[in-house]
């Protein structure tokens, strides 16, 4: 496997520089221009890979065409912070039952 961006589809990577772009403006959103500055792209690009996004649960947009990150990322974060507390859980478990004085 390559390291560079030009084994894998532009348009896939391009979808997770949108979402990069949109993250850490959840409470105030972006306006497209701005992401399709940040992202090297012109706006209908991006508006087609945020509408994509948005089928999926991936990204939304209010009614002042502003748009944030849905709920999808936040989600699967934290299915990943609970699937965290179990191994966590189960880890302690094994030390407790490990690390006990013989008695």
């Amino acid at each position: 496997m390559r390291d560079d961006d030009t084994s894998h589809n532009a348009a896939q990577l391009r979808l997770l520089d949108v979402i990069r772009a949109l993250a850490g403006h959840e409470v105030f959103g972006r306006r497209l221009c701005d992401i399709a500055s940040d992202v090297g792209t012109t706006e209908p690009m991006v508006l087609r890979d945020l509408h994509a996004l948005a089928h999926k649960g991936w990204a939304v947009q209010d009614a002042a065409k502003i748009w944030r990150l849905g709920p999808e990322p936040v989600q699967i974060a934290v299915q990943f912070s609970y699937g965290l507390r179990q191994a966590q859980a189960k880890v302690s478990e094994i030390e407790q039952r490990y690390t006990r004085l013989p008695g």
